[in-house]
C-alpha cells in the first residue's frame, strides 16, 4: 500500500502570518492537531501543531511573576491572553528544515517508520514539490483496524 492511498479526507494549509487562533479554528474544524504552514506560493516553510500552540500560550515555570498571577487566580492575566490573541503561526511554528515530508507513491510503512523515529502523529505529502496531503497515525490505523477488518467481513 501505497502512502497516496492513506491520505487523510482533510487536511489544513496555514500562512506563517495568519494568527495562531484562526490556524487552531481550521485544525479544531477539520479535526486535525497540526497543519502544514505555506507560502502564498505554496511552498512549504513550517509545520505546526496543537503542542506547538500550548507550549506557545503558555507561560514557562520559569517565569515566576507570572506564574504566581496565575496560581493565585487560577486564570491566564488579559494582558497575557491579548498577546497570545495577536501572536502569528510563525511564532509558534516548527520551521521547514525540521518538516518530515513523505513522496506519495512511497510505502505506506515508510510513512509509520519516519513517524515512529520522529514522534510524529502527522507527516506532508507531495507529489514531487507539490503539498498534496497528509498522513496520519490515526488515518494509517483506520485502515490497519476498520476499512481492513470491514472487507474481510
Amino acid at each position: 500500500m501505497l502512502v497516496k492511498d492513506l491520505l487523510e479526507p482533510g487536511y489544513v494549509k496555514v500562512q506563517p502570518t495568519d494568527k495562531i487562533s484562526d490556524a487552531w479554528r481550521a485544525m479544531r474544524d477539520v479535526r486535525v492537531t497540526g497543519a502544514v504552514v505555506v507560502t502564498e506560493e505554496g511552498a512549504i516553510v513550517g509545520f505546526i501543531t496543537d503542542g506547538d500552540l500550548i507550549n506557545t500560550c503558555m507561560p514557562s515555570e520559569t517565569d515566576i511573576t507570572i506564574y504566581d498571577e496565575i496560581m493565585d487566580k487560577l486564570d491566564l492575566p488579559p494582558a497575557f491572553i491579548r498577546n497570545i490573541r495577536s501572536m502569528r503561526v510563525e511564532d509558534a511554528m516548527q520551521s521547514a528544515e525540521s518538516v518530515i515530508t513523505i513522496g506519495q507513491d512511497e510505502p505506506a510503512l515508510k510513512a509509520v517508520a519516519l513517524m515512529f523515529q520522529h514522534k510524529l502523529r502527522r507527516i506532508p505529502v507531495l507529489d514531487g514539490n507539490t503539498l498534496v496531503g497528509t498522513i496520519s497515525r490515526g488515518q494509517i490505523l483506520t485502515d490497519l483496524l476498520v476499512d481492513r477488518a470491514l472487507q474481510s467481513v
